[in-house]
């Protein structure tokens, strides 16, 4: 049984001691019985103190006895407890980059299983050697291996190496960017972790997944699939694995244009860090603290987070970080407009970036040496084993000469007496074979009587079973169709709700409305109201799509009547909040327990006609405004309306703009800006601001036409991933 740390490091001395002095023999050079039994005991807990300091990650302190153990074992003969050592080693030089080293270890080890025909430990060397060859980034050899592994897990049923060499081989379709195929092997290891009911295999599997939507652009599913992991990780105190999940999480809101969350993920991840003592880590959690506070326009704080990141990375030889600190520093001081600064920290980048490929090149060719001596050793041990084999097989020979010689002379007079005995046998075997078969005959009709009655019996069944299906699938059919009618009726009613365009040509010099849902119905929707004073606009992003998001329009535009209509508010950051605390209420999210996190994001505006002013609050939404041929996205609070309201939420606030002629405003979702192509790539906010600015000077209808275009050849077949929502307005 392993030892606590704590006494494997007090043991040390003594153990080293005990290897250097070797098994000792008696003056004949045989063992007593009372030295083989001590010498046995103390290769048993030496093996057993090697197990300890390898699975509590004390790999120097697993290194300084290792090898000495191996000698002793050997002059032992203790082969199995050598063998188990060599695989020891073998993954330490794995880990530590020596791949030579490693393979020399797990050519042996695997030479080993083969010779004794152990199916389970050949599977596992299989599966080491292909963890080399990947990490080298030679993947085809490693798949190689791989499947052999896995032929020889399904051999004997063992389900913990199955689902390790299968989540191996997703690691490597992960690399080569073969995401389907990753997913499917990950999917196939999850499957047998929930059988084994294993938490820390399944918060893995969970984990690689996230790792495959996230590189395939599905943010989304990525985060849930990290939450299920963070759950696995909780489970079994896996400190690294929470870690990295909170980093994740925090990486995607930022990547998705959201702040929402990702402090509170950032700060999780640097605490849990922190008490794990990883440089690495730390430093990627700064690589995102500086990235938030660069997205929320906190330039001194991204800059204190990219300095920090840089120092971990220096002090720790993390190149990768180092170069991707200096790159991030380079934008932030090019965008200040500090073109000295960006320079430097440009000029660093690139030179990190040149001796990473540099020592990856170095890399490379060590391996390649390392490989060509382990080829030798393994052609110099087969020529040894073919001798070896020669001469085993000539004793075996001459032996098997003297035996025929022997055997042939007590055969001879035998075989005569035998002769014999077997005519007379046959005789008798004749007549009874005959009796045998007459029998067989008879049972044999009787079972194809009997076959014949079960045939018909099934052929019935058949039948039967057919128009049952027939039967099921009809009413499946109509179903569908009822279902569908629902939906189409559904959206009858909400178009019925969306302002008619009359009342834009009424209250509007020129405007256009893109109004294009995903599915049959929309999450997204647009609403003007007009009073003696005050004329009011608004877009809205609900969450979700299909039906779960026009059931938020609906409520979403009667809230909004409710507001302005009968309780008469016009100030657009008061609609806001009692937008957000009308929702609240009516979804029941105040309510402790309740888990609807669904909200809506929005863009109001009230243009006051006596003041000639207009008055901007956005939830999560921003406004485009061009005046005098200069546009300006103004930015709107950070926080939507509904779901999760931290308790220091700051309110909503107003911006004004005096109404100068010509203006024109543009109030949108994120469904246009967020589509993405066949090639998988966004068509991006940056991207539609530019295409308004080049086109405010042109009509409405002619920008719209440009909107619908450009969006037609971005997708280029692709499927509309989200709904899109887009309003322009001529003001004066």
């Amino acid at each position: 049984m392993p030892y606590p740390k704590a006494k494997i490091i007090h043991f040390l001395p003594l153990l080293i001691a005990l290897l250097l002095s070797g098994p000792t023999y008696s003056q004949n050079t045989q063992y007593d019985r009372l030295t083989f039994q001590r010498d046995s005991l103390f290769a048993l807990l030496l093996s057993e103190q090697i197990d300890s300091l390898f699975y509590s990650g004390s790999y120097d302190s697993c290194m300084l006895i290792i090898d000495k153990a191996i000698i002793f074992f050997d002059k032992l003969g203790l082969i199995r407890y050598k063998i188990d050592a060599l695989t020891r080693r073998g993954a330490i030089y794995r880990i530590n980059g020596k791949f030579g080293n490693a393979m020399s270890d797990f050519s042996e080890v695997l030479q080993y299983y083969q010779r004794t025909g152990n199916i389970k430990g050949e599977a596992s060397t299989l599966n080491h050697i292909g963890a080399i060859y990947r990490l080298r980034g030679d993947y085809p050899t490693a798949l190689d291996y791989y499947f052999k592994a896995l032929a020889n897990y399904q051999k004997i049923n063992y389900l913990p190496g199955i689902s390790s060499v299968l989540n191996n081989i997703g690691v490597v379709h992960l690399y080569q960017k073969i995401y389907d195929k990753a997913l499917e092997y990950y999917n196939q290891s999850l499957s047998i972790e929930e059988t084994l009911k294993s938490d820390e295999g399944i918060g893995t599997s969970y984990l690689n997944i996230g790792d495959v939507y996230r590189k395939k652009g599905d943010l989304q599913k990525a985060a849930n699939y990290y939450l299920r992991a963070l759950v696995y990780a909780n489970r079994t105190n896996d400190l690294d694995g929470i870690g990295t999940i909170y980093n994740e999480l925090a990486g995607i809101n930022i990547e998705n244009g959201s702040t929402d969350d990702v402090l509170k993920y950032l700060k999780l991840a640097y605490n849990t860090f922190l008490s794990t003592n990883s440089p690495q880590r730390l430093a990627e959690c700064h690589i995102n603290f500086g990235k938030y506070y660069q997205t929320i326009g906190s330039i001194s704080q991204a800059i204190k987070h990219y300095s920090q990141a840089l120092e971990l990375a220096d002090k720790n030889k993390l190149l990768e970080i180092k170069s991707d600190a200096h790159r991030q520093l380079s934008l932030l001081f090019d965008k200040q407009g500090n073109i000295v600064a960006a320079y430097s920290h440009f000029k660093k980048h690139i030179g990190t970036r040149d001796s990473l490929f540099n020592e990856d090149n170095t890399r490379k060719s060590i391996q390649a040496e390392f490989f060509y001596r382990f080829e030798r050793q393994q052609e110099e041990h087969r020529i040894v084993e073919a001798k070896k084999a020669a001469e085993y097989a000539e004793r075996l020979r001459r032996e098997k000469a003297v035996k025929t010689s022997l055997i042939a002379i007590i055969s001879l007079g035998t075989i005569l007496i035998g002769f014999i005995l077997l005519y007379l046998h046959k005789i008798k075997l004749k007549n009874e074979e005959l009796k045998y078969h007459q029998k067989e005959i008879l049972e044999k009709n009787e079972e194809l009587q009997q076959q014949q009655e079960e045939i018909l019996a099934q052929r019935d069944e058949i039948e039967r079973k057919n128009i049952i299906l027939e039967q099921s699938q009809q009413i499946i059919a109509d179903k569908n169709e009822r279902m569908i009618s629902s939906i189409e009726y559904a959206k009858t009613i909400q178009n019925a709700l969306l302002p008619k365009p009359e009342k834009f040509s009424e209250l509007f010099s020129d405007y256009f409305v893109i109004y294009q849902p995903k599915d049959i119905v929309s999450g997204d929707f647009y609403w003007v109201n007009n009073d003696e004073r005050f004329t009011h606009a608004a877009v809205m992003d609900c969450t979700g799509h299909g039906v779960p998001g026009a059931f938020m329009s609906m409520i979403g535009n009667t809230l909004l009547n409710k507001i302005v209509m009968e309780w008469k508010v016009s100030q657009p950051s008061k609609v806001l909040e009692a937008l957000n605390e009308q929702l609240r209420e009516a979804l029941k999210q105040k309510e402790m327990g309740n888990i609807v996190l669904a909200g809506i994001d929005i863009a109001f505006v009230t243009i006051d006609k006596q003041d000639k002013k207009m008055y901007f609050s956005g939830a999560a939404r921003p406004l485009l405004i061009i005046q005098n041929g200069e546009m300006k996205l103004v930015k709107g609070s950070i926080r939507s309306t509904g779901g999760f309201q931290p308790a220091n939420t700051k309110p909503f606030e107003d911006v004004s703009f005096e109404l100068v002629s010509p203006t024109s405003i543009y109030l949108f979702s994120d469904g246009y800006a967020d589509q993405i192509s066949i090639a998988k790539k966004k068509f991006g906010l940056q991207r539609f601001i530019d295409l308004i600015n080049q086109s405010h000077s042109k009509s409405m209808s002619a920008q719209r036409d440009l909107l619908f275009q450009m969006m037609e050849n971005h997708l280029h077949g692709a499927d509309q991933l989200d709904d899109i929502c887009v309003v322009g307005l001529r003001l004066a």
